[in-house]
């Protein structure tokens, strides 16, 4: 049972801190542009009628966060439970 209420634990900081990190991403490229550009990739785009820069939402590191707050969340409760 331990390891289930570890686990769901873990699983709730993750999609926690992946939606936490993913909206202040957004706030970050709509409200600082010119540092967005140097965090984020920026990628040209070019059509027959013109071209435009489309910032790439960073998911690596959302999905790296995520996995280290379920890892540190699993641990303390792994930990908290056997005490």
């Amino acid at each position: 049972m331990k390891y289930l209420k570890s686990i769901l634990v873990g699983a709730a900081a993750s999609v926690v801190t992946v939606i936490v990190f993913s909206i202040l991403s957004v706030v970050l490229m709509s409200r600082f542009p010119e540092v967005a550009l140097r965090i984020f990739p920026a990628q040209r785009h070019e059509f027959g009628w013109g071209t435009f820069y489309d910032v790439a939402f960073p998911l690596w590191p959302a999905v790296t966060v995520g996995l280290l707050a379920f890892a540190t969340a699993f641990s303390w409760m792994l930990r908290r439970a056997s005490a």
